[in-house]
């Protein structure tokens, strides 16, 4: 892509609403098609992202945070558990307060929403609620104990015995563990995948 491809806002000038993505492909992620959706681009971006808004004593990755909640969830549900941040690849993640917050909040819910559908559709996983499953347990359980290892100082209660502890892989080894996660729980790739 050279520069003559983006408008004065660093927008590409054929596609504003979309984003360039880590394969050389590109996603429309506020209304995503199923098909512009890899799971090459989705274990890159987060094995490159931080938990926690960067806030933490080492880098610690929403690549390496999702194999942990996976690990937690009984083996038919590993791959949705796997893949339940998968939308932060293509929106990044909101800290809680700021997704809760009236206005921004109900927004980037909405976006993620539609993105989630999509990813769900893509690799034949469950789309809908998860505020009373395992998988949403797991999710709370790994955030207790990311904050009591990766957030010195703060008091928190202690985090059910058997969640991982978090290892802080680096950014290449994040990916290649969420990639062998993929595998082992039944992930197909897809042509270009």
């Amino acid at each position: 892509m050279n520069a003559a491809n983006l408008n004065e806002d660093g927008l590409l000038v054929s596609a504003p609403d979309s984003i360039y993505t880590f394969s050389g492909r590109f996603i429309r992620p506020l209304d995503p098609d199923p098909e512009d959706i890899f799971i090459s681009d989705i274990a890159h971006a987060l094995g490159n992202q931080c938990r926690w808004t960067g806030h933490v004593s080492s880098f610690y990755s929403v690549a390496e945070h999702s194999v942990h909640v996976a690990a937690c969830v009984p083996q038919k549900l590993r791959l949705t558990a796997l893949l339940h941040d998968a939308s932060e690849a293509y929106l990044t993640d909101l800290a809680r307060p700021i997704k809760k917050a009236p206005g921004l909040g109900e927004l980037y819910l909405e976006a993620e929403a539609r993105l989630e559908a999509a990813i769900a559709d893509r690799f034949d996983i469950y789309n809908g609620p998860l505020s009373h499953s395992p998988i949403k347990q797991a999710d709370e359980w790994m955030l207790w104990r990311e904050a009591q290892c990766l957030l010195p100082g703060l008091v928190l209660p202690q985090a059910p015995e058997g969640c991982p502890m978090p290892q802080c892989w680096s950014p290449r080894m994040a990916t290649e563990m969420f990639h062998e996660a993929f595998r082992e729980y039944g992930g197909r790739y897809t042509h270009g995948s």
